[in-house]
């Protein structure tokens, strides 16, 4: 069964790689679905200095948790079984550790469709995954 990781963050444009992968799903064979979400560690100044490293990592999981509310949704909906998982850290490379990790055979990601100026600029993190990952990648 081909392993395939939807990576989401909560966006329209994810939501729309949800419903690409349905697709896929339905109209071929089944898929070991893996589900991930990425949250960037918090900055200095977004927490308290009297915050503990539970209360920190309390936020992150309900950050998570409600990313994927509409996409954890729409796989339930379509009757499509997949594994979740929250991870912590730069979202290019923590995807592409997952998915080497987990040696996925694809990626399926949305965009948030920033300008051209702005990839030029700051690059994105769908163009830093195609550069760390070796297997396909779907935008």
């Amino acid at each position: 069964m081909p392993k395939l990781l939807l990576t989401i963050d909560g966006s329209e444009s994810s939501d729309r790689a949800v419903k690409h992968l349905i697709h896929l799903v339905k109209s071929s064979q089944p898929m070991d679905v893996h589900l991930l979400n990425v949250q960037p560690p918090l900055m200095a100044g977004e927490i308290s200095l009297i915050a503990t490293a539970k209360m920190v990592g309390n936020l992150h999981h309900d950050k998570g948790e409600k990313t994927a509310e509409s996409a954890r949704a729409l796989l339930d909906d379509a009757g499509i079984q997949y594994t979740f998982r929250i991870e912590l850290g730069h979202i290019a490379e923590t995807i592409a550790r997952y998915a080497q990790n987990n040696q996925c055979e694809q990626i399926i990601m949305g965009t948030r469709g920033m300008s051209a100026m702005g990839n030029l600029i700051l690059g994105s993190v769908a163009m830093k995954v195609i550069r760390l990952v070796d297997v396909p990648v779907t935008l």
